[in-house]
This record gives C-alpha cells, structure tokens and sequence, in this order.
C-alpha cells in the first residue's frame, strides 16, 4: 500500500507535468499566433512579387521592342553604307568616263 509520501510525491510530479503542459500549451499559442502573422505577411508579399513578375515581363517586352527597334536601325544604316558605297562607286566610274 502506498504511503502518504508517496502519494504526496506523485502529486508534486503531477503538478510539475502540468505546470510544463501549461507553458509548453502557451507557446505553442504564441507560435500559432506569429505563423499567422507571417501568413497574412507572406501573403502581402506573394502579391506584390506578382506584380513585381509583372512589371519584369512587360519591361522585357519593351527591352524586346528596344532591341528590335535597334536592330531595324542598324540594318536601315547598313543599307544607307551599302547604298553611299554605291553612290561613291557611280560618281567615280562617271568622272573616270568624262576624263
């Protein structure tokens, strides 16, 4: 048969388990609390990197238009080379005919 010792002892224990039950049961409460902070906080950044995605793809679409734009320019100012190198090769070839 237990002794009033030990019944006090396992009292104290079981005191002691619930004590840690209870500060472990309010930080769980708190971690509960800050990771729906941090959720309604990732979802605020989930938006705005989608807009930011966004924004990227139009500013490459208007990096695409930019390079496309220079590239017709080059090709217009190799035309204009090849067309004045032409030019040059037919005023020589008439002064070469007048002489």
């Amino acid at each position: 048969m237990a002794t009033l010792a030990d019944v006090l002892k396992a009292i104290k224990e079981l005191i002691t388990v619930m004590e840690k039950v209870r500060d472990n049961t309010d930080r769980i409460v708190k971690i509960e609390e800050e990771m729906h902070g941090l959720k309604v906080e990732m979802g605020g950044l989930k938006e705005e990197f989608r807009a930011f995605r966004e924004e990227a793809r139009l500013s490459d679409a208007e990096i695409k238009g930019d390079i496309k734009a220079i590239l017709a320019q080059l090709k217009t100012e190799e035309r204009i080379d090849a067309l004045e190198s032409l030019v040059r090769e037919h005023i020589a070839t008439c002064e070469k005919a007048k002489a």
